[in-house]
């Protein structure tokens, strides 16, 4: 289920806890927000909106679908507005904002990733709703290639794979986002499985990794150290190499700007 409501300065959806439908709610907004005339790549908006909902959906509602998300957009005098609220019983938030996950860790930086990149963060007091206010006057980003975070839906990505110099390189089809990681953890255990050495991952096609993208990379990393190799990121646009960095993982991997 998916149901898109419009109002004066805002738009309201309600769908079901599925990560499928969690990319369309993004889609969705993304559109609106650039209706608004918000210019740039929103790497920002994109990220928070994302964590918020990877939130609802997979802890919150625990990807049941016969459980609800709602999300509300509101946009007004430079500022953007995000609600999202839940049907699960809610969480302790403020154990959560105060204990910062590890480096090495593959979990546990959706709600640092929200105080990072937004203005100002509330829960309610049970914790399945959250609102986020973000500045987006004048926002800007890198500019995005056609190709990244493409997908067709029903499409299978299209994962480049070679080897160069001893060193094997993927280059992932788009975003390293939730609703993919299943299938590009896959594709990585069969690469370091044949292949212990270096491994570089080329991110020309990707615009943004949201939390459990991060989690995928970070276990990557874990099991080639075990093994002796190496995770290098290649073409990482500026705002994620930031994100990359503000998180501390280049002291694991290298992270090379595009």
């Amino acid at each position: 289920m998916f149901e898109i409501e419009s109002f004066p300065g805002g738009r309201g959806f309600r769908f079901s806890a599925s990560l499928t439908l969690l990319d369309r709610a993004v889609a969705e907004t993304v559109r609106f927000i650039q209706s608004q005339n918000v210019t740039g790549s929103l790497f920002d908006v994109k990220l928070l909106l994302r964590e918020a909902l990877l939130n609802a959906v997979l802890h919150g509602s625990r990807c049941d679908p016969m459980r609800l998300v709602a999300l509300e957009v509101r946009t007004a005098e430079g500022r953007l507005t995000l609600t999202v609220t839940d049907q699960g019983d809610g969480f302790d938030w403020r154990s959560g904002l105060s204990n910062l996950a590890p480096p090495e860790a593959t979990s546990g930086r959706g709600l640092t990733i929200l105080t990072l990149y937004a203005d100002d963060v509330r829960f309610s007091a049970s914790g399945n709703q959250v609102t986020l206010t973000k500045a987006v006057s004048g926002l800007r980003g890198p500019a995005v290639s056609p190709e990244a975070g493409k997908n067709i839906k029903g499409s299978i990505p299209m994962h480049d794979i070679r080897i160069e110099d001893g060193q094997t390189i993927l280059r992932p089809a788009g975003d390293i986002v939730a609703s993919v990681t299943d299938e590009l953890r896959t594709r990585l255990k069969e690469i370091m499985q044949g292949n212990p050495g270096p491994l570089v991952i080329d991110l020309s096609r990707v615009e943004l990794i949201d939390s459990v993208g991060i989690g995928l990379l970070i276990a990557a990393h874990n099991t080639l150290s075990k093994k002796g190799g190496r995770l290098t990121l290649r073409h990482v646009n500026p705002d994620l190499a930031s994100l990359l960095r503000t998180m501390r993982l280049d002291k694991h991997f290298a992270v090379e700007n595009a």
